[in-house]
């Protein structure tokens, strides 16, 4: 007798899915801390 697999299948795309969201965030987060310290350097560079 065949397994029926969706239910399986159907939790590891949600786990999958959860997965890059957070990455995605994680790396935004990133973004935005490193973001504003590049920036003051710079300004700091053209005003002297």
């Amino acid at each position: 007798m065949a397994r029926n697999r969706y239910g399986w299948e159907k939790r590891a795309k949600e786990i999958a899915r959860k997965q890059k969201s957070e990455e995605k965030l994680k790396r935004r987060q990133n973004k935005v801390q490193t973001g504003p310290k590049e920036e003051s350097s710079e300004t700091v560079a053209e005003e002297s």
